[in-house]
């Protein structure tokens, strides 16, 4: 039997059987999205086929400890979607279930049949779950249960090799073969590509040096090198344009260019040069930097913000 649920700005369709709801399609006018355990007397346990399907309103999901079973495309296309919170249990999806939520930052685990992970891992843990979605593409690790183990930290680190290490044309041959009506646009430019690949590639080397739990001193140590060969003043300046043109005043993206010597003494100049007017305050930050990493004396020293 279909029903209807409404609370505040909280409104879904459901389907009950023998005491469960599915959730069919939500209807909330809110940019949060707070699924109950229970719709009347069902417990609500699996979040149906396409039921946010393209939602360009919400940007968090709160879902209840009584979910069992996220279908095929229940999220994906929610374009503003940067937060889903999900119990720390057995959780079966299916395929697709975030397919293209690029603003996915965190995928929050909270307390379910599971115990709680610690305080200090949540955080990264979260930004880490949430990247196997739609960076590395890996369904093997959209595990809730297994999240932050050893063994999925290893795995982890496997699968960001893995892609870091795969040529950067792979896939472009099938990307022309798929968009021949579109020859000529950026996406079938060859260069356009390539920049493309090296920028999710130092993406997730950005993120994994950020989030660092469990990271090996191997991995540490390619990533590294594989960010410092595409910083400012290298042929391919990714590591840069990316930070600057994506991550804007997050100061924790710059501390990584700083601390694994992508920003120095040699190319700091050139960085701030490149900022221009914008960005004042990580502008403001590295000259300060600058000064205590590198010393004082220089143009760029006595730069005006404005």
């Amino acid at each position: 039997m279909i029903r209807e649920w409404e609370q505040d700005e909280n409104a879904f369709q459901y389907e009950e059987r023998d005491g469960k709801a599915t959730l069919l399609q939500w209807k909330g006018s809110g940019a949060v999205a707070q699924v109950p355990g229970y719709a009347g007397n069902a417990e609500v346990a699996a979040i149906g086929r396409k039921a946010f399907l393209s939602n360009k309103r919400i940007q968090e999901v709160i879902l209840p400890d009584t979910v069992r079973v996220i279908d095929d495309w229940a999220f994906a296309y929610c374009s503003r979607l940067s937060c889903i919170h999900l119990p720390r249990q057995g959780i079966v999806f299916g395929k697709g279930a975030f397919l293209q939520c690029e603003k996915l930052e965190q995928i929050c685990l909270e307390r379910g049949g599971l115990p709680a992970l610690p305080e200090e891992d949540m955080e990264c843990v979260g930004a880490l779950l949430a990247a196997a979605v739609h960076k590395l593409d890996d369904a093997w690790l959209l595990s809730p249960q297994e999240a932050g183990s050893a063994h999925w930290i290893e795995k982890w680190d496997m699968r960001l090799l893995k892609v870091l290490r795969t040529p950067d044309r792979e896939g472009y041959q099938k990307t022309i073969l798929c968009g021949e009506e579109d020859i000529g646009s950026m996406e079938n430019n060859l260069e356009y590509f390539l920049e493309q690949k090296r920028r999710s590639k130092v993406r997730l080397a950005l993120l994994r040096l950020i989030y660092d739990k469990g990271l090996g001193a191997a991995v540490r140590e390619e990533l590294t090198k594989y960010l410092l060969a595409h910083t400012i003043g290298c042929p391919y300046e990714e590591t840069w344009r990316t930070v600057k043109e994506e991550y804007g005043n997050r100061k924790a993206y710059y501390d990584v260019l700083l601390d694994i010597g992508a920003l120095n003494g040699e190319n700091l100049d050139a960085a701030l040069c490149d900022m221009g007017t914008e960005l004042a305050e990580m502008k403001a930050y590295l000259l300060r930097e600058k000064e205590a990493r590198f010393g004082t004396g220089g143009f760029f020293d006595s730069l005006s913000l404005e």
